[in-house]
């Protein structure tokens, strides 16, 4: 049994965001009368699941099967709707879920 591949006593594999995408993302929240959505221009938003798509296969392919994607808070859920159908094994976590004893190991930025 190799127990929970997200505990702390285990490197937490992840794949972060470069911090200009995480503030354009954080940007492209808007308010609506349904609550705040991400508006993302479809060319951006197809970039962005491309490159996703680039950086798991990676992690992947050199064996990390238990890989979550590491965001800002504010834009968490609203990532995890956009990659939920293409990547329904890549859980999305904020920094603020990530305990001060987990140790990070990242494997993949995204920067577009």
């Amino acid at each position: 049994m190799q127990g929970d591949p997200f505990s702390e006593k285990q490197p937490l594999n992840v794949i972060v965001l470069e911090a200009g995408l995480e503030s354009q993302l954080g940007s492209a929240l808007v308010e609506t009368p349904l609550g705040v959505e991400l508006k993302l221009a479809p060319q951006l938003q197809q970039l962005f699941l491309d490159q996703l798509e680039q950086a798991v296969q990676y992690c992947w392919q050199e064996g990390y099967h238990r890989t979550a994607l590491l965001v800002d808070g504010r834009i968490r859920r609203h990532l995890h709707r956009l990659i939920e159908k293409r990547f329904p094994r890549v859980p999305v976590i904020s920094y603020t879920e990530v305990g001060p004893d987990f140790q990070l190991n990242v494997l993949q930025t995204i920067a577009i």
